[in-house]
């Protein structure tokens, strides 16, 4: 999803916030090829100039344009004014940027746009330095759990209309529901949205593949690319992009309608970084249910959450964990088996 494009629009429209407008100035100065595709022929024929440039730069801007033409031809002047009044919109450090000249016979191509470059606005930064997972709360009471060496950028506190998240690495969010306010976590060149749900992402820098994995609830993911059509997934679907080709695989559900369910007894249990092989104790005798693991295996790994058992099974939430922590559960007859 082209992030950054949405915003050159807003713009164009005079329609950004101080913070956004100045994010913009700033991308546009060190990517001047982003404007291409708003500076059409179509745009310099319909454009009305409302202010003139001062001679010293028109006359300035009148050289460089005609060196950039591979023939020397007399230049529309609705055009030439059209370029003026951008320039003057932008205006600032950007003067420059539009006016330097530009190699004959070479044709600029493109970047990819980078949808995890965060605004230039006041975002908290949080990276986690640890090799445990680090729970952090946000403002709206969603939860981000964070990956060692991973990164995450967010306003403190949320305000507007949205909820963006810029993560670098890996998380796993817990998004507190509102309709009015969408969660879009901007990651590895795709933009994954949410209203309340709990999903995965895997975008670590230096590889190929960002991951978006949905646990439950319901999510959409656009792509940085406009023609890309979006992508919902059901929970337990994993998304795969691969960055260099474009290429965009999902995962098929599956389910094994021969796992017996376990009994449903209708409480809430919650858990605050709980030690694994303790939750999968208490899950145990709780249920009565027999849970087989090598305690060893699990060494650093723990949970912090909720399982509502009127709302998923013994077996859905082991999964859960399972998810979460690379672990594999395997259910024969009334013993659930936890390996990794």
């Amino acid at each position: 999803m082209k992030h950054s494009a949405t915003l050159i629009e807003k713009f164009l429209r005079d329609e950004c916030n101080e913070a956004e407008k100045q994010w913009v100035k700033e991308y546009i100065a060190q990517h001047p090829e982003a404007l291409q595709p708003y500076l059409t022929e179509e745009s310099w024929h319909a454009f009305q100039p409302g202010q003139q440039l001062p001679e010293a730069i028109s006359g300035k801007m009148m050289t460089v344009i005609e060196g950039r033409t591979f023939q020397k031809k007399q230049i529309n002047r609705r055009w030439y004014a059209a370029a003026a009044a951008v320039v003057l919109i932008i205006s600032g450090g950007l003067l420059w940027t539009l006016l330097r000249p530009l190699p004959v016979n070479k044709t600029m191509a493109v970047k990819p746009v980078q949808t995890n470059v965060a605004p230039a606005a006041a975002l908290r930064t949080v990276m986690n330095h640890t090799r445990k997972t680090m729970p952090l709360q946000l403002s709206d009471g969603s939860i981000v759990e964070l990956s060692p060496q991973s990164e995450v950028k967010y306003q403190e506190p949320f305000t507007g209309s949205r909820r963006d998240v810029y993560l670098k690495g890996q998380a796993l969010f817990r998004v507190t529901g509102n309709k009015e306010q969408p969660f879009t976590v901007y990651a590895g060149q795709l933009g994954t949205t949410a209203l309340g749900t709990v999903f995965k992402i895997t975008a670590w820098n230096g590889k190929a593949i960002t991951q978006v994995q949905l646990i439950s609830g319901k999510v959409v993911v656009k792509q940085e690319h406009a023609q890309a059509p979006d992508v919902y997934l059901l929970p337990g679907q994993a998304l795969r992009y691969d960055r260099q080709k474009m290429l965009v695989t999902v995962n098929a559900v599956i389910s094994n309608k021969k796992d017996k369910a376990p009994v449903r007894i209708n409480e809430i249990i919650t858990f605050n970084n709980e030690p694994l092989a303790g939750v999968f104790k208490q899950m145990s005798e709780k249920y009565h249910v027999s849970i087989q693991y090598t305690e060893s295996s699990l060494t650093g790994m723990n949970f912090t959450g909720t399982f509502d058992s009127s709302k998923e099974t013994l077996k859905e939430f082991l999964t859960t964990i399972g998810t979460l922590n690379n672990l594999t559960i395997n259910q024969k007859d009334d013993v659930i088996y936890i390996v990794q």
